[in-house]
């Protein structure tokens, strides 16, 4: 152990798991309506896609305002309870219960109630999200204070995300069981399953996880102003870059994620619903199994080189099967797209997981520059720009659709031109925004030796404070 590595114990394996299945309900949270969205919107109620972006959008706006004020109450909380816990348990049993209504949305309304029902229940489930994601993730960087243990918290955090994963990919599928009258009955039951399972997944961590700051440094130190907090968080470069990375990487990959639904459906399956579903929930099982299974080995990795170094590698890989797109999603082949879904898989795990480690990190800089914790503003921040990136991605999917030329009336019949334009954006829109990801991270000032150098410093600090 070096002089200045922090002494902290390793966090039990057992507390690791109890944190970890926040990412179980985290995953749920932020991508089951989205997953099923276009099928459900579009496909079954006919709802102009155009529409279910702008709605989308609009309730991510929302979010402008709630995530950086979540994470403002929740650094300012001072309860027997905890200053992130309470707030995990109510905002993850609301979004379960909210989710289960949101989808039994009625048949036969007009485009504008289609549009009415969806972005209200949007606005609302993702305001009871942010409640719980919020301080769940400030949490998270409190856990540990040791740079490879905070790798491998959020390497078990994971796991379990990736375990949600395949009830995610399922859903669509589970809608076209021979049971439903349509899609629509589907979902209706479906959502039931789903809401049930966020409920328990968040009750579980808000539970019995424990915080390791709040009756520490966290209960001596003063409130901390809302704005002066978010500005100080936007002042930190290495955040930034990451967060840039981060945007970038949502950008491309959620602005074209709808269009591999379609592509799927009416090009590689021929205009079959029910081929396209099990196409797409099979490939879903395979991208969260390679993504499971390589979560022990990012985690060696970046013991051995650092977060920074796998990161980068794990972008490189990703925008390689980004470009694999172009061959493999095929109809003479269907199944071959699992290859470019496998190869994607351990590549973007490496940012879902190292990211947040990364963050927690520089929460330690932040306290070592401001005296002041602020895992909740990080938090914060860290969430909105991601799902800035998703909404604004989404809000362009819809029109990139429209102007490819596609038809939902003609099934399997689509033009040429539509399905041209739908697999070349389909490779081009997520290449841009791995390889602008790229750019930014290999920017960072990160590293091994830095954290233990702060951790050092603030231990130093910490125990000069009480002693006097």
């Amino acid at each position: 152990m070096k002089k200045n590595e922090s002494k902290d114990k390793d966090v039990s394996f057992l507390r690791k798991c109890t944190f970890g299945m926040s990412g179980m309900a985290d995953n749920l949270m932020q991508n089951s309506i989205m997953t099923v969205a276009s099928p459900v919107m579009v496909i079954s109620l006919g709802m102009n896609p155009a529409l279910l972006g702008v709605a989308v959008f609009i309730s991510r706006i929302w979010d402008a305002f709630t995530d950086p004020l979540m994470g403002s109450i929740s650094d300012n909380t001072r309860t027997r309870f905890g200053r992130r816990r309470p707030y995990m348990l109510v905002g993850g049993v609301l979004a379960g219960l909210v989710l289960i209504g949101f989808w039994q949305i009625p048949a036969g309304m007009s485009d504008t109630a289609n549009f009415i029902w969806f972005l209200g229940g949007l606005i609302l489930f993702y305001t009871c999200y942010t409640v719980f994601n919020v301080p769940c993730n400030a949490l998270g960087y409190e856990l540990s204070s040791n740079y490879n243990e905070r790798t491998r918290i959020m390497a078990l955090r994971s796991i379990f995300a990736s375990a949600s994963s395949f009830a995610i990919h399922w859903q669509y599928k589970m809608t076209q069981l021979d049971r439903f009258e349509d899609t629509l009955d589907g979902i209706h039951t479906v959502a039931i399953f789903v809401g049930v399972l966020i409920i328990a997944t968040t009750a579980i961590p808000a539970i019995f996880s424990r915080e390791r700051l709040a009756e520490t440094v966290a209960a001596s130190q003063e409130k901390i102003p809302f704005f002066s907090s978010t500005k100080t968080t936007f002042r930190n470069r290495n955040f930034v870059l990451l967060m840039g990375a981060i945007v970038a990487t949502c950008l491309g990959l959620f602005m074209v994620s709808s269009l591999g639904t379609f592509i799927n459906i009416y090009y590689v399956c021929g205009g079959s619903e029910k081929e396209g579903a099990t196409i797409m929930a099979l490939g879903g099982t395979i991208y969260g199994l390679a993504g499971l299974l390589t979560v022990p080995l990012l985690t060696f990795v970046s013991g051995r080189i650092g977060k920074k170094k796998t990161l980068i590698w794990g972008l490189s890989l990703a925008f390689l099967g980004v470009l694999l797109k172009w061959f493999t999603y095929t109809p003479e082949h269907p199944y071959l797209q699992f290859i470019t879904l496998a190869f994607m898989a351990p590549s973007l795990q490496a940012l879902w997981m190292l990211t947040p480690s990364i963050v927690a990190d520089i929460c330690d800089e932040d306290e070592l520059a401001t005296g002041v914790r602020r895992e909740g503003m990080y938090s914060a921040v860290y969430g909105y720009l991601m799902k800035i990136g998703m909404s604004i991605a989404y809000l362009v999917t819809g029109f990139l659709l429209n102007a490819t030329g596609f038809d939902a009336e003609l099934g399997g019949n689509q033009t040429e031109s539509a399905i041209f334009w739908l697999r070349f954006l389909f490779v081009l829109v997520p290449g841009i925004g791995l390889f602008v990801a790229l750019v930014l991270v290999s920017r960072l000032t990160t590293s091994q030796e830095r954290a233990e150098e702060v951790k050092y410093l603030l231990e130093k600090r910490h125990a000069e404070a009480a002693a006097s």
